[in-house]
């Protein structure tokens, strides 16, 4: 696409969404009033600025995408979706490790729409995890969660939700699971004795961390130099979100060994 299109395209609210509703099929000025709640002196102007650009084609009442509408609307929607998930908070995104995200998950980032963002926490509780987070997990039934970095905490947390009946499953980079052992073995040994607890081990290099429930994901991304950031993470509530937290976690789990008993 040469510029004055791509212009022509997403420098317009009107026009973008207009081109979006007639992705679903034709519709008439009516219902393209109605739906995108605009006046008919708002909306024909665009209309006809999308018809002289060959987007749409109009039959009497009746307007729909033309070929070269159909083929490009086909891939306006995934590249809307990225930039309303990096435009929500530019700044987070541009100072983090987007590329810590496996290629296959990263090629999906447009499905975190709506995401918002933890509140950072007070000085009193600088180093607990943060209480969003802890509080949706507590509401969760299912908990899938990923570890780059240990917490002090963390074990007896994920044992509790485990001992109340939760299904857990965690996985570690080896270097937390040798911390774990050493010094949570107690507690590492009681967690997998339950049936509704899974550990696994992936010996690759991870740098993101990350929890995923039925009710919500919670993402975190290193800096961009690699630190790791504890104040602020990803939080996305949506299904398409939910379900793109699940696959990261099949990801991994893959390449991950489970833990059956303590090596």
């Amino acid at each position: 696409m040469n510029s004055p299109l791509l212009e022509l395209i997403f420098l317009s609210e009107k026009r973008k969404d207009l081109l979006l509703f007639l992705k679903d099929g034709p519709k008439t000025i009516s219902e393209i009033k109605e739906n995108l709640n605009v006046g008919l002196v708002a909306i024909l102007p665009q209309l006809k600025k999308l018809r002289e650009n060959s987007l749409i084609s109009k039959t009497g009442d009746i307007y729909s995408l033309a070929p070269l509408g159909i083929a490009i609307v086909g891939r306006m929607k995934p590249m809307i979706d990225v930039l309303n998930v990096f435009g929500s908070k530019y700044e987070y995104w541009a100072n983090h490790a987007v590329e810590s995200i496996p290629d296959p998950l990263r090629e999906r980032i447009g499905e975190l729409t709506n995401c918002t963002f933890s509140k950072p926490p007070d000085r009193t509780c600088l180093f607990e995890p943060h209480r969003e987070f802890v509080e949706n997990l507590m509401k969760s039934k299912k908990i899938s969660g990923i570890a780059s970095v240990f917490h002090p905490l963390y074990p007896s947390l994920f044992l509790t939700f485990a001992k109340n009946g939760a299904n857990v499953s965690l996985l570690v980079t080896s270097p937390i699971y040798e911390r774990i052992k050493e010094e949570y073995g107690t507690e590492l040994c009681e967690f997998i004795k339950f049936e509704n607890a899974n550990f696994y081990v992936c010996s690759k290099k991870i740098e993101l961390a990350y929890a995923v429930t039925e009710r919500f994901l919670s993402l975190t991304l290193p800096f961009s130099d690699g630190t790791y950031d504890h104040i602020e993470d990803v939080l996305c509530f949506e299904p398409q979100a939910i379900q793109w937290g699940e696959d990261l976690f099949a990801y991994y789990r893959k390449i991950s060994d489970k833990l059956t008993e303590i090596r």
